[in-house]
């Protein structure tokens, strides 16, 4: 993690350094002789190094195994404690030793190979030093095996990976920490709704989750009642009153834990307030059942509120329980320690669960975007067939209606206007699928062809040009290679397909040629109309072209024919006048860029 980007999980550590702090603070003048000046420093040696445990966890291990050193040599140990320093140091240290297998490296930077091993392996040994030279004789061999167990856990975990990459979360503009947590606090102590609603399907009954709180609240009544007065002195008739007050947080946990927890909270104030009894069975400050009742409140806070108002809610629960550190400081510390773990592990819940939602909604997304785009993919395959074969009929049938006055004699005046009726009719028709061919097209240029029509009917196209009334000639030269591919023959037909309703349409009456060439490497096409002669039947064909000119993709598509094989194709006016079409389709596909066309715009003859 960059420690530029100061997100929620590089900070969050600090937090459980803070909570370390203060419970050393209590313990630290139990274990070691310690003089009161002194005890600021020494607490501050154990719980800061706990902070680093996410980001550079290497340095953290190396300051808390230094400060652990140094406080074992230089204060002598009170109560015969196994550790020469403060219990929270020895925690801390071994976590470090656990994370440093995971980022050994500072600045989050991921180290391989032989590195990777070498200073997670140095931290272990060190630290089994460490032990072996500190602790008594007689635990010597059981904590130095511990320490390195814990080490030889972390290197084995993170080599097989098995836990989870962390979430790193947003960075957080430090200007805006005070506005994000005044929101937490006021949220912790003004809210009285329902909790969030969870986004995601619970595998649990809504039934249940509304019922087992109770039935958990229940069993906490009849528990507290019985052990109450061992723990807190209390008279006989408010001992029910006490246990239904410790009982109804259990119950509030699901719908209203923000509740729940205020509860627990002034619950755990007021029996510290009351005071342990003379000559009780527990000299702890608060009873068992309580404590667990006030850690499920902070964790369900944790799971169903945001990060600032969990902050705030552990914040001013910590604050709550150093109230009990007077009777017994063990107690408290045990206490601001599990609620520390309890927080941050209901944070890292609530984490992955909007992780997994985010997760779940963009596969969503993607999911709706790749049908989207197979839809789009299919109508622009559809759209480039329909034009090739609808609009080259339907060119002809215009032709054929426009040209049949000139090339019939003698045809009656019904006739006439059946014929002008027709070839009405066709060119509407045509205008209107050229339009809603323009929508269907898109413009993805790689869209899968369906193996056609190939070379071998080229000569079935032009004789069906000429029974249309289209003087065509078909030249061949060479013969296709047996293995030409589907779609470079497909592209071939359609090119000379589109071409001759081009010609019909913009220069009818026109002679075409269309000359063919099978070379050793590709298709050379070439297929050229003469200049629209003077007179003669252009007239009515002029008329045609002038009303279907100008918005159609013939030049376009076949351009992208072209392309789609690795081809080139050049149109253009002819230098002898009228207009040609030159390609040369390749039998294999280059895997070159797609070649850029001269001709931009399609002319009129």
């Amino acid at each position: 993690m960059n420690g530029e980007r100061r997100t929620a999980w590089a900070w969050l550590p600090w937090l459980g350094a803070a909570a370390a702090f203060v419970a050393t603070l209590q313990t630290a003048d139990d274990v070691l002789g310690v003089p009161p000046t002194t005890t600021p420093l020494v607490a501050a040696a154990a719980a800061v190094p706990l902070g680093l445990i996410t980001t550079v966890p290497a340095l953290g291990w190396l300051l808390s195994a230094g400060a652990a050193l140094v406080v074992s040599r230089a204060f002598d140990v009170t109560d015969g404690d196994p550790w020469p320093w403060p219990t929270v140091h020895g925690v801390v240290l071994l976590a470090l030793v656990f994370a440093t297998a995971f980022q050994p490296l500072p600045g989050g930077r991921r180290a391989t190979g032989a590195l990777a091993m070498l200073i997670p392996a140095i931290a272990t040994i060190a630290t089994a030093f460490l032990f072996a030279f500190s602790v008594p004789d007689d635990l010597r061999a059981g904590w130095t095996a511990g320490a390195a167990l814990v080490g030889v856990a972390g290197i084995v975990t993170a080599r097989l990976q098995l836990f989870p990459t962390l979430p790193a979360g947003a960075p957080v503009p430090p200007g805006d920490l005070p506005h994000l947590l005044r929101g937490g606090l006021r949220r912790a102590a003004t809210d009285w709704g329902p909790a969030p609603a969870t986004t995601e399907p619970s595998p649990v009954a809504p039934w249940v989750r509304r019922f087992v709180p109770w039935l958990a609240a229940f069993v906490i009544f009849w528990t507290a009642i019985a052990t109450i007065e061992a723990s807190v002195d209390i008279h006989p008739l408010l001992v029910p009153v006490a246990g239904l007050a410790i009982a109804l947080p259990a119950g509030l946990v699901d719908r209203n834990p923000l509740i729940g927890w205020r509860l627990a909270t002034v619950i755990g104030v007021v029996l510290v307030l009351l005071g342990p009894p003379a000559g009780g069975e527990y000299d702890g400050a608060w009873p068992v059942i309580f404590q667990w009742t006030w850690l499920a409140t902070v964790f369900f806070v944790a799971v169903r509120y945001d990060r600032w108002t969990t902050i705030c809610v552990w914040a001013v629960t910590v604050a709550a329980m150093t109230t009990g550190s007077g009777h017994n400081a063990g107690t408290s510390v045990t206490l601001i320690v599990a609620v520390t773990a309890v927080a941050v592990i209901g944070d890292l819940v609530r984490a992955r669960r909007s992780t997994s939602r985010d997760l779940e909604r963009q596969t969503e997304l993607s999911e709706l975007e790749k049908a989207r785009r197979t839809v789009l993919e299919e109508r622009s395959r559809l759209a480039r067939d329909l034009h090739d074969v609808v609009a080259h009929h339907m060119s002809m049938v215009v032709v054929q209606a426009e040209t049949a006055p000139y090339r019939l004699r003698d045809l009656p005046d019904d006739a006439r206007a059946e014929f002008a009726s027709i070839g009405g009719s066709a060119r509407q028709a045509l205008d209107e699928i050229r339009g809603l061919l323009g929508v269907l097209r898109g413009t993805d240029d790689g869209v899968a062809l369906a193996p056609q029509p190939g070379v071998d009917q080229l000569a079935d196209l032009v004789g069906g040009a000429r029974r249309s009334g289209v003087a065509v000639e078909l030249t061949t030269a060479g013969a296709p290679p047996p293995s030409l591919s589907a779609a470079v023959g497909l592209s071939a037909y359609r090119i000379v397909q589109e071409s001759l309703a081009n010609a019909v349409r913009h220069a009818p009456g026109t002679e075409v040629t269309v000359d063919v060439r099978y070379t050793e490497t590709a298709i050379e096409l070439r297929i050229r109309n003469a200049p629209p002669r003077p007179g003669g039947v252009s007239g009515a064909g002029a008329d045609a072209a002038s009303r279907a000119a100008g918005s159609g993709h013939g030049l376009l598509g076949m351009r992208e024919r072209a392309a789609v094989v690795g081809g080139t194709l050049s149109a253009g006016p002819a230098g002898t006048g009228g207009f040609a079409v030159d390609a040369v389709l390749p039998y294999r596909a280059a895997a070159a860029e797609a070649p850029t066309d001269v001709t931009t715009e399609e002319p009129t003859a």
